[in-house]
């Protein structure tokens, strides 16, 4: 009989209540405050401490541990787990899948597993997590999940702006030439994560916060095409304001379709700085 754990890192932004009721095993990433002390991302530094802390100190990532991800595929073994779907953020974006495939095989011979490159993150990586429990619940096997994820993961996409382009462009997760183009003309970017490369690119920028909403919903609309969207999660840092008046542009578009508003991982502050908001959309 399969007894299937879900393992990810701690960037999907689930919702607590969902990783806490399927027992969701989350790897933590590290911060790092001026080059020197180390944090447990989620654990023992949150969102809110990034915001708080981004402007007087300097902050950085790094991969979780690689006795970190032991301790939960041995916790897996010690309760009774035979099967494994892993994810986490993209490979182009960290290299946490890269760590995760070579520590996953030193247990090829003790758990099947399936690791997703989603060429995502945040609940662009998190609602396959759900998709996944879903499945769980109603009874699929794993082959069944794992076939239908990797179809899902290409039934997402997400368009986020930031105001300015120096911690991207710091941090390496954009090119200079886009963060000259965003902070010379004083434009707000949006931004996506491209799926061939699983890279973070700007792929427009405007002026003004209500064209950012407006053409988020445009993409949303162009990716939508005819299909149906399944839901829609605003991700924002602690940005309220700017996440309901998101929220409404859409919804005019939009009125039947599920929106969840999410705070964001405290990792994409660190590499975008502390006022961050967009849209994953999802299809059916």
């Amino acid at each position: 009989m399969q007894k299937i754990a879900i393992l990810s890192d701690t960037t999907s932004d689930v919702d607590e209540s969902i990783i806490k009721e399927y027992n969701i095993l989350e790897v933590p990433l590290q911060i790092i405050y001026n080059s020197e002390v180390t944090y447990k991302d989620k654990y023992e530094k949150t969102i809110y401490d990034i915001i708080d802390d981004i402007n007087s100190n300097t902050i950085s990532s790094s991969l979780p541990l690689a006795s970190d991800l032991i301790d939960k595929i041995e916790y897996i073994l010690s309760n009774g787990y035979t099967h494994v779907i892993a994810t986490c953020m993209s490979c182009g974006i960290s290299g946490t899948y890269n760590l995760f495939k070579q520590v996953l095989s030193l247990y090829s011979d003790k758990l099947t597993y399936h690791l997703i490159d989603c060429r995502s993150c945040s609940m662009g990586m998190g609602f396959l997590i759900e998709k996944a429990v879903n499945m769980i619940e109603n009874h699929n096997s794993f082959e069944d999940i794992v076939k239908e994820l990797e179809v899902l993961k290409n039934k997402e996409d997400f368009f986020f702006t930031v105001d300015k382009l120096d911690y991207l462009y710091t941090s390496g997760r954009i090119k200079r030439s886009s963060k000259v183009v965003g902070n010379l003309l004083s434009i707000k970017p949006i931004i996506t994560c491209i799926k061939n490369t699983g890279n973070l690119e700007v792929i427009d920028a405007v002026r003004g916060r209500k064209k950012v909403n407006q053409q988020i919903l445009n993409y949303i609309i162009d990716f939508a095409d005819n299909d149906k969207i399944d839901k829609i999660y605003i991700m924002h840092s602690n940005l309220q304001e700017n996440a309901d008046e998101l929220e409404k542009v859409i919804k005019e578009h939009y009125p039947n379709v599920e929106i969840y508003k999410r705070p964001i991982s405290s990792l994409f502050v660190v590499h975008t700085g502390p006022h961050i908001y967009g849209a994953v959309v999802t299809l059916k």
